[in-house]
């Protein structure tokens, strides 16, 4: 159990090591064009413009920034849980605030194994992958590669689940496997629809969906 603990604890801090190997880390060049801020591309370089990376650094600062965001959504989450009914959150009522039961869930949640959950199927297979697409697209809106938002985006569900959410019930399974995965590919599919969607400029409507389908964008470049 304490092997368990301390590879628990390691990968919820992966934010905290890929924030400090960034300063040195260069990215290849991605599959497929996508974007880069304007604070790190050349003042020719248009919006309409096909841009591809070659060996571009993305800075500590830009990552923490991602790390914060992320963790914003995550206070907001838990605040909409702790208000909604037992029914939809699954978190029992009468003691969700009492300090002793989130005491021992914390020491349960880090020292057995996950659980399939009995959530409803909407929060499972709808709400988390959406919620993976969020923490991938945290770090991929500012220039990062497929394999480094994946990185990013499953460290930060280790720390909802085990951190914020671990206080309440035991990590779920289907949340560990659905958000990183099913997350990173319909982040990644957000990313691409929003950069095409980007070439010409964004209309009203095609800002209205940019921000329903890639908020992290729209958080970190506006509609830029």
């Amino acid at each position: 159990m304490k092997k368990l603990r301390i590879i628990v604890l390691f990968l919820c801090l992966l934010p905290v090591i890929i924030g400090f190997s960034q300063s040195s880390l260069k990215f290849s060049q991605d599959s497929v064009q996508i974007f880069v801020p304007d604070s790190i591309v050349n003042s020719d370089t248009t919006a309409n413009t096909p841009i591809h990376r070659y060996q571009q650094t993305i800075s500590d600062k830009e990552v923490w920034k991602s790390v914060g965001v992320t963790q914003l959504y995550n206070l907001t989450m838990s605040s909409i849980l702790l208000a909604m009914p037992e029914e939809v959150s699954k978190w029992p009522a009468e003691t969700k605030l009492y300090w002793p039961r989130i005491k021992n869930q914390y020491i349960n949640s880090f020292t057995k194994p996950p659980v399939f959950d009995n959530d409803l199927f909407f929060i499972n297979y709808i709400g988390h992958p959406y919620q993976g697409a969020f923490y991938y697209n945290s770090l991929r809106s500012k220039g990062a590669t497929i394999a480094q938002s994946a990185i990013f985006n499953f460290s930060q569900i280790l720390l909802w689940e085990y951190v914020w959410e671990g206080g309440m019930e035991q990590p779920s399974i289907q949340d560990l496997i659905t958000t990183p995965i099913l997350g990173s590919v319909l982040g990644e599919l957000a990313h691409r629809a929003t950069i095409e969607l980007r070439k010409k400029g964004f209309f009203w409507y095609e800002k209205v969906l940019v921000t329903v389908i890639n908020p992290s964008y729209v958080i970190n470049n506006g509609y830029k």
